[in-house]
């Protein structure tokens, strides 16, 4: 009897919780643009890092649903060898160009070449920074190089390649910009740190940091940001990445599996189409991206016509209530993995 009192507060806190969401929710939904994902029949798709892993995978979808692709990377040779195997597939009908570009160069050279393939081409519709590079090393044994290497291509070619083509994407009026897109393609390595990660966590956290505040700037009149973040994927880059890898880092990498580009790239297209910002994939990314969601608004959020108030208040409701036990278990993560390097450590001790 005496607890009845208790447990009516905390039902009418729970009620008062929720409508209070509902309420926000309601005001947020009203303050943009909702638009029905685009039809990508005759659209310009442009992936940097598309002539393997998940870009190459992306641009297959982007190609079979009738866009326009333009694969951007180093490798002339890889580049060929992507852009005749999506031709060769007969999928799509829109057209596949290649750019042979050094993303890590200076910026001047890069808007050069950028501004003249959009002056063949036409503005980009869908722009996917998709290039990426890891070491995996203690931060003492990272060499200066690979430390500016990975800044240069996990973050400054992503801030530069979008200086270059946003203003035509905002300014050109062949399509509404709120139908135009932009994608970042990060990494899990940019919600949390791990072991021997140092560097190139540190690139991504950066373009995590830029893909918020520009999604934010360009929420109202589009084009719409999507910022992924992949688990370890099976990739030419992901193999590279694991020459020198430390053991713990190996270790505790391994707890989370190894995902296929075709599956994380089906994840990250339909976030695209439907303007979902944060792009999780599988029950431990959704419940990394809820537990390091931070000050963003509710994840469940994007521009799609079919979204409701309803499924985002539920979706909402559900971050709420679980962003206490998500704490408990990230504390549990972080334990975990400093018991991980101290085994390893008096693993070495004993050798």
């Amino acid at each position: 009897m005496f607890l009845w009192p208790y447990f009516f507060f905390q039902i009418l806190i729970l009620v008062v919780t929720i409508l209070v969401i509902w309420a926000l929710c309601a005001v947020y939904m009203r303050s943009f643009q909702r638009v029905d994902p685009p039809k990508l029949a005759g659209y310009n798709v442009l992936i940097t890092g598309g002539s393997s892993g998940i870009g190459f995978s992306l641009a297959e979808m982007f190609h079979r649903c009738g866009a326009t692709v333009t694969l951007v990377a180093r490798n002339q040779t890889r580049l060929q060898l992507a852009q005749s195997k999506l031709m060769e597939s007969g999928a799509g009908v829109g057209e596949v160009h290649i750019l042979s570009l050094d993303l890590c160069g200076c910026f001047s050279s890069l808007q050069n070449e950028l501004k003249d393939h959009v002056a063949r081409n036409g503005p980009v519709d869908v722009l996917v920074n998709c290039a990426g590079y890891a070491v995996s090393r203690t931060f003492v044994d990272t060499p200066p190089e690979a430390i500016e290497c990975m800044i240069r291509t996990n973050y400054l070619s992503a801030v530069h390649v979008t200086k270059i083509l946003l203003p035509d994407m905002l300014c050109d009026k062949t399509r509404p910009s709120c139908d135009r897109r932009i994608a970042f393609v990060c990494s899990m390595a940019g919600q949390t740190g791990v072991y021997g990660l140092a560097a190139y966590s540190g690139s991504k956290y950066a373009l995590r940091g830029f893909a918020e505040v520009l999604r934010m700037e360009l929420e109202l009149s589009g084009p719409l940001v999507t910022l992924a973040f992949p688990p370890d994927t099976d990739t030419p880059g992901l193999a590279a990445e694991n020459v020198g890898k430390p053991d713990v880092t190996r270790e505790i990498s391994a707890a989370g599996g190894l995902a296929k580009p075709d599956q994380v790239a089906s994840s990250i297209f339909k976030a695209i189409l439907t303007g979902v910002f944060v792009c999780s994939y599988g029950i431990e990314g959704t419940a990394l991206s809820w537990a390091t969601a931070g000050l963003l608004p509710p994840l469940g959020i994007g521009n799609g016509g079919e979204q409701t108030t309803l499924g985002l208040v539920a979706s909402t409701v559900i971050e709420v209530l679980a962003a206490g036990p998500l704490r408990a278990f990230g504390i549990g993560y972080a334990l975990w993995m400093r018991h991980i390097v101290r085994k390893h450590e008096r693993s070495k001790q004993t050798t």
